[in-house]
């Protein structure tokens, strides 16, 4: 019996510390600008990416012509060289920031 009301005690314990404990988070004020923080983890342009993947597979890629028919305003690429030629990547990002905007 005693060893069940302690566990039961120290889990209120537990618990309530828990809950009385305070995050905060420090605001900069506005959100980074992608320009800044999407080529710090190895974001470029689509063109340069592109040719990253074709001088590493010495081949040539070809996009496709048609997009999705939304503007976008901004296109970023990424081609990830792992070591050999297994599990390479590349990637395009499009977005539209327009589309992120809460209407008025």
């Amino acid at each position: 019996m005693n060893k069940c009301f302690l566990i039961v005690l120290l889990t209120g314990v537990l618990i309530n510390i828990s809950i009385n404990e305070t995050v905060e988070a420090k605001s900069s004020g506005s959100p980074q600008p992608l320009e800044e923080f999407l080529p710090a983890i190895g974001y470029k342009t689509v063109e340069s990416a592109l040719k990253d993947f074709e001088r590493h597979f010495n081949k040539e890629l070809k996009l496709p012509l048609r997009v999705p028919p939304i503007s976008f305003t901004h296109q970023f690429g990424r081609f990830s060289d792992s070591d050999g030629d297994i599990n390479d990547e590349f990637e395009v990002t499009m977005i539209s920031t327009t589309a992120l905007k809460p209407h008025a």
